[in-house]
């Protein structure tokens, strides 16, 4: 820069420059509003009888993992730019949830933001919101601080104004699959994620005075498939039946501040369910034996593509503001798990 003011502190990092329209405070928020991306279930039971060992079980949604909440908050901000949102999480500590944002939604004059929390819980997270200062309506008598414009006579920082305080930040990886080990066995799935979380060290600030910057970017998606059939001749009559299903969990990373002694604590990463699936096939007869059934080549195929775009034509996509009904994008794996940054600031700071 050839004009105005840079600060720097003794790393090199720069703490103001009047080139740059710093973030202040914009306020707290709390949600208007609480949802959860509804299950996709269906299955067809044509035909089918009580002949021989014909499975009527789990045919809903017995023995998957709880899905997490998705808490909806609006914030009011003059101009294009997006806020930056921290969470200031519900509790700390190994047994707290984790909790990251999933959507930031301009609509007119106010910002959508969702935040994903990996359980259900009594309490609901608090955002601290930020922007630059020519999107922030405000005022002040005081008359003494430190203020800087650009070149354009546009003011980038007030000191009077609560500008965003970085104590710490970096980047985080996420796990790479939700769940490890076995994913079910007969008509019952183990999809909960039981991976363990990454971390990072934080140190310096109490932990329950953090608030913390990291939206969500990695994702995983796994599934549990299972199918059985027989025939055979029951109670003088001949049998066939054959069923087939696939249950699936679609998981979004989040965030927590785990394990903590005096001021130093692990921010963490991992999932929770953020969707989840169950569809089946189940076929039977009691008069004479099938010679056409065959649900192996369905199973993951075009038999659930077809239920897939019946469910999503059904509207529970368009409701839960999923984008073209993509629950299942992929199958037993995950992406953009490294290179997540993260912000840490004080609560403390703006209460």
């Amino acid at each position: 820069m050839a004009y105005g003011l840079l600060i720097t502190n003794d790393d090199g990092d720069v703490l103001i420059d009047s080139d740059f329209p710093h973030y202040h405070f914009l306020g707290k928020y709390t949600h208007s509003s609480v949802t959860q991306v509804p299950d996709l279930l269906g299955g067809g039971d044509a035909s089918v009888t009580d002949g021989g060992n014909s499975p009527n079980e789990n045919k809903g949604m017995e023995n998957m993992p709880d899905k997490g909440e998705i808490y909806v908050y609006s914030v009011a901000v003059n101009g294009a730019n997006p806020p930056i949102c921290f969470i200031k999480p519900t509790s700390v500590g190994t047994s707290a949830p984790y909790a990251g944002i999933v959507l930031t939604k301009q609509t007119g004059t106010t910002w959508e933001i969702r935040v994903f929390q990996s359980k259900v819980t009594s309490d609901s997270p608090v955002l601290y919101c930020f922007a630059p200062l020519s999107q922030i309506s405000n005022s002040t008598s005081s008359t003494y601080g430190l203020k800087t414009l650009n070149s354009s006579g546009t003011t980038t920082f007030d000191s009077r104004f609560k500008p965003l305080r970085a104590v710490g930040g970096g980047t985080i990886t996420s796990p790479g699959l939700a769940h490890v080990g076995s994913t079910g066995s007969g008509w019952v799935a183990s999809l909960n994620v039981n991976a363990s979380p990454e971390a990072v060290s934080v140190t310096g600030v109490t932990p329950s005075d953090i608030i913390y910057y990291c939206p969500s970017l990695a994702h995983a998606c796994q599934q549990y498939t299972h199918e059985e059939s027989e025939s055979g001749t029951y109670d003088w009559e001949s049998y066939s039946w054959a069923r087939s299903d696939l249950w699936w969990c679609f998981y979004r990373s989040c965030f927590r501040i785990g394990d903590y002694y005096g001021t130093s604590s692990n921010f963490q990463a991992n999932y929770g369910v953020y969707a989840r699936g169950h569809f089946y096939q189940h076929e039977g007869d009691s008069t004479s034996v099938f010679t056409g059934l065959i649900l192996g080549a369905l199973t993951g195929g075009a038999y659930f593509a077809i239920l897939l775009a019946a469910v999503v034509a059904t509207g529970a996509f368009t409701s839960a503001n999923v984008a073209g009904g993509n629950y299942l994008p992929y199958e037993n794996s995950y992406r953009n798990t490294s290179g997540n940054a993260f912000i840490i600031s004080k609560a403390s700071f703006y209460d």
